[in-house]
């Protein structure tokens, strides 16, 4: 026997020999034994699915040969009337140019009707194909989700973008950037493993119609496909009238135009459905853990200046907090920047607010604690919280802290504290750091909206805030 039949039956669950630690397959006398039942009845053209009924013993040997000796007589009628038109062609002395296959398929289909013979079936002469749409669809889905928790990734840790911030434009790239990363990974799967995650999970295989694995290069012409003529490349209103289209095609067992030239198969699996909400449910966790990934500055532990600022101007990316053409340099200090004559963007905001001049505590040379004041007298305008930058100032010092873990709840905390405290005093403790700010105000009207309005006929207006954390 061939080895690839026995891989064959192997992949088939007929026989499971023991994976040795270098790989190679250790059969044993059990194994060998089912490999010699399993030859004898595929010799006498019992099905493999009547020879799985026998192994688990929902089918009788003796039921199933009787079975067997009414198909052999069938196909002995069948065989010798084959050869009685074999014989009367000869007769007839005819060519394959002037042969009339009507005058003869007529005596054939006279015969099905008669006895429901699957002999002169023709229908084993082409490529396997899986016309189950909703099925692909489903793998296809899952697959596609893995491809966009990637793009999710590089999102997170190469470019620092808040994923919970993301727009339609932002959804929409990011559905671009994930078919991007299929067409280029897909080809792999299948070059290596005949699938992918999400085939594998419902059964779903794809091969050469001669068996081998696809090549990188037919693989990926096979996704373009798919991106392109299945899936309109994620474009808006055409993505649906693709997928409509592949699913028609699919339900009148049309071969899908990507698929011609592969073998498509597959198997039921045991317990698929759970597997499929498995997968899912991982994906799910990766997502939030990279979410929460994302609540953590990249300098943990002790911080010199540098290490803060650097925190600080990570967390203000995260939150979208735009300074307009000044930055915290690596001093701590507010710098301009230079544009090199690039005109720059400026950004304006509700109320007056000045910048604050942090000032740093130091031991050894790393940052034990942080605060700013601010005092403003007889300002005429709308006066705006302080908020955003005591909840960056306190993120980057606290998220460094050996008590943040992937999932604590520190930092929502922190920020909720200073939040639901606009414009008045507070004073808490979280992670081991001691968060305080004094405020002090006259001549203006708190709407609770995080704005300080004006008070009319005001004869002094005044504003004074000390914000300080100390470990």
């Amino acid at each position: 026997m061939e080895r690839a039949n026995i891989r064959f039956y192997e992949r088939e669950g007929l026989i499971t020999p023991k994976r040795l630690d270098n790989g190679y397959r250790d059969y044993s006398e059990e194994d060998l034994q089912i490999i010699l039942r399993i030859k004898l009845l595929r010799s006498l053209h019992v099905s493999l699915e009547e020879i799985k009924g026998l192994k688990d013993k929902s089918r009788d040997l003796a039921d199933i040969l009787s079975q067997q000796i009414i198909k052999l007589d069938q196909e002995k009628q069948d065989a010798a009337y084959a050869q009685d038109v074999c014989r009367a062609m000869q007769e007839d002395r005819v060519s394959f140019e002037n042969l009339d296959a009507k005058k003869y398929l007529d005596g054939i289909n006279q015969t099905i009707k008669e006895t429901g013979s699957s002999y002169f079936s023709v229908n084993s002469d082409k490529v396997p194909q899986v016309f189950h749409p909703w099925r692909r669809f489903f793998a296809r889905m899952l697959d596609f989700s893995i491809y966009g928790i990637l793009w999710s990734a590089i999102l997170a840790f190469a470019f620092h973008i808040n994923l919970t911030g993301r727009g339609n434009w932002g959804n929409l790239l990011d559905s671009f950037m994930a078919a991007t990363i299929m067409l280029f990974l897909e080809p792999l799967w299948l070059h290596f493993f005949a699938t992918t995650p999400g085939k594998a999970i419902l059964g779903l295989r794809i091969e050469t119609p001669d068996g081998p694995k696809l090549s990188y290069g037919k693989g990926f012409a096979r996704t373009w496909g798919v991106i392109s003529a299945g899936m309109g490349c994620n474009i808006p209103i055409l993505n649906l009238i693709r997928l409509w289209q592949s699913h028609k095609r699919c339900s009148e067992y049309e071969v899908q135009p990507w698929d011609e030239a592969i073998a498509y198969t597959f198997k039921n699996r045991k317990w698929q459905g759970l597997l499929y909400i498995g997968g899912y449910a991982a994906i799910f966790a990766v997502l939030l853990t990279i979410i929460s990934a994302q609540h953590l500055p990249p300098n943990r532990g002790d911080l010199t200046v540098a290490e803060f600022v650097e925190n600080y101007n990570y967390y203000a990316n995260y939150f979208g907090i735009d300074y307009g053409n000044e930055y915290l340099d690596e001093k701590g200090q507010w710098a301009e920047k230079n544009f090199d004559g690039t005109p720059y963007t400026t950004y304006i905001g509700i109320g007056r607010r000045e910048k604050p001049r942090f000032h740093f505590e130091l031991e050894n040379e790393y940052v034990t604690g942080v605060s700013f004041g601010v005092e403003l007298k007889n300002d005429t305008g709308l006066l705006g919280s302080y908020d955003s930058s005591m909840t960056l100032v306190s993120l980057a010092f606290a998220g460094a802290q050996n008590e943040m873990g992937l999932f604590s709840k520190i930092l929502k905390r922190i920020a909720a504290q200073i939040n639901d405290n606009s414009f008045r005093n507070f004073h808490f403790t979280e992670a081991g750091i001691t968060f305080t700010c004094d405020t002090e105000y006259s001549g203006y009207i708190n709407t609770r909206t995080g704005i300080l309005f004006p008070e009319e006929n005001a004869g002094e207006r005044y504003f004074r805030l000390n914000f300080s954390m100390n470990k």
